[in-house]
């Protein structure tokens, strides 16, 4: 009775294996992750292929004797002396079997694995245990329960068929990359928003914010800062050495407009407070490669005028100990070292100065006036555009005829039309996992709705990048950034470029920049 839960867990067991050898295949011999992609995209087709022709597949498997070679490897296993090497051996052999078979497994592998390795990992675990489930239920009553579903088992019968036709489909959308603007398309025309139906499933966090109140957690002990490094304003701190203070964590980043427009806040009551024993650290959390450069977070730190301590957290490793998700997101911590309130985005500027008085006073400060009156509404609605990334890893909304693979050079014909919030590329481009890199003349369009709009990027040396609206030079329209001057921002350093500000929201407008050789493009952002 034994005999079915030994093969299921090998089999569980193989399957997490192989998946980690595959994936050490594509780190160790620097696979790009587009090729994945491509190939799982194609595994899927063949698979819908296989499952619409089984006839053909079958005659070809019988030809090749792969099915002989198999049936001989299992035997061994049933053949094997004692109780457990049989069974561990028949398992183990089904391990590659269903990995190459199975539908669901060749699915994450397509759509999670090349974005997401931890993500996917779960869902692996989660798969390979309802799998052992499913085949314990099989080896326990399986005659009972499959001559119920022989519609379902038929490899000619209607079932099959759809389910394989389903597969080529998915497995086109894949190859192409077109499954994410199908899911982009669904999620803003159908009542299926799969970004939130997907934080449902995301683990739960230290924290528990409850809404309506000002130190809105339940307190638990701040983790240690870890692995904090080129410390700017300050030497080195611990959280132990700042207990007896308020303190105030702030993950954020140089080149994140909703940082940039958080940042004054935290600079305003660093000033205001310090001398009431309160202090703002500065997690810098990089979400660019530009933004692990020490000089490059100087002189972020620089411009925009913060005084308080910053410390580089390139590894994320204090990010992860916070369980932190978003940038900026405020920690705020009590002089006993306990998160008291956790705010995540812009925005409850006056709340979150309220509360951290009522932690100053809680430890016997004697305070002044509060430094903000009033406060602000955050400058985002749902219409607008969301933040757009522009490299293969993370793009979003890409509408181009050709795919952004990752290709020293590549050259982009630009659409006729572009939909509310698509972009796409004219000339020749390097695209690579983060950004995409002008290589001569290059034009990038994109169909926005904002009020502000802005891109990171950078360059090794000053160049101009010539910007119209519509068709239009900006200065014609009125509508230029602050970084604009005659219709050109001229990029120079990896930071945040404030292309355009209009008067109010607006919808539909075409931008396109004329980008010159050498110019890198990270991520598009936008306010309202």
């Amino acid at each position: 009775k034994k005999r079915p839960v030994i093969i299921a867990i090998s089999l569980a067991v193989s399957l997490i294996v192989f998946t980690l050898l595959l994936k050490a295949t594509t780190v160790f011999i620097n696979v790009p992750p587009q090729a994945i992609t491509y190939f799982s995209g194609g595994v899927i087709i063949a698979l819908g292929i296989v499952m619409l022709f089984p006839a053909a597949y079958a005659s070809a498997i019988n030809k090749l004797g792969i099915e002989q070679r198999a049936q001989a490897a299992l035997s061994k296993g049933y053949k094997s002396k004692g109780s457990l090497a049989g069974p561990i051996i028949i398992g183990a052999a089904l391990g590659p079997v269903f990995s190459s078979c199975s539908p669901v497994y060749a699915y994450i592998l397509a759509t999670v694995l090349p974005v997401n390795f931890a993500q996917a990992f779960g869902y692996i675990i989660a798969y390979v245990v309802g799998l052992a489930i499913v085949l314990l239920l099989v080896g326990y009553y399986g005659q009972r329960f499959t001559s119920r579903i022989r519609f379902a088992s038929n490899p000619k019968g209607w079932f099959q068929r759809t389910v394989a036709i389903l597969f080529i489909v998915v497995g086109l959308l894949v190859f192409t990359g077109y499954d994410k603007r199908l899911q982009t398309w669904v999620s803003a025309h159908t009542p299926f928003n799969f970004d939130a139906i997907s934080t449902h499933f995301l683990p739960e966090r230290a924290h528990k914010v409850v809404d309506g109140r000002l130190l809105n957690v339940e307190p638990y002990s701040a983790p240690e800062f870890a692995g904090l490094q080129d410390w700017i304003n300050s030497q080195p701190l611990t959280m132990q050495q700042l207990r007896g203070k308020v303190v105030l964590v702030d993950f954020w980043t140089y080149s994140c407009i909703n940082c940039i427009r958080n940042n004054p806040y935290l600079e305003q009551w660093y000033n205001t407070y310090k001398d009431d024993g309160f202090v703002v650290v500065g997690v810098h959390a990089p979400e660019f490669s530009f933004e692990k450069v020490p000089a490059n977070v100087r002189k972020g730190v620089k411009d925009q005028h913060i005084t308080y301590p910053v410390a580089l957290d390139n590894d994320l490793a204090t990010w992860s100990a916070f369980g932190n998700a978003y940038w900026p997101a405020g920690y705020l911590i009590d002089a006993q070292g306990q998160v008291r309130r956790v705010h995540e985005g812009e925005g409850q500027y006056k709340e979150t100065e309220e509360a951290i008085r009522s932690l100053l006073q809680e430890n016997g400060a004697k305070l002044g006036a509060p430094a903000t009156t009033k406060d602000v509404a955050v400058p985002i609605t749902s219409q607008q555009t969301p933040e757009t990334y522009l490299g293969y890893a993370r793009a979003s909304n890409y509408a181009g005829t050709q795919p952004l693979a990752d290709k020293p050079t590549q050259t982009f014909t630009l659409p006729a039309q572009l939909g509310l919030n698509e972009w796409a590329l004219g000339g020749t481009w390097e695209v690579q996992g983060e950004k995409i890199i002008a290589r001569g003349n290059s034009v990038l369009r994109f169909n926005v709705s904002a009020k502000d709009v802005y891109v990171v990027g950078g360059a090794g040396t000053a160049a101009p990048v010539n910007i119209l609206l519509n068709g239009q030079a900006v200065s014609q329209t009125g509508s230029a950034g602050p970084d604009v001057h005659d219709s050109v921002v001229t990029v120079d350093g990896s930071r945040l470029y404030r292309l355009l500000a209009f008067k109010t929201f607006t919808s539909g407008q075409i931008i396109e920049l004329q980008v010159p050789d050498g110019v890198e493009l990270n991520a598009f952002t936008f306010g309202s």
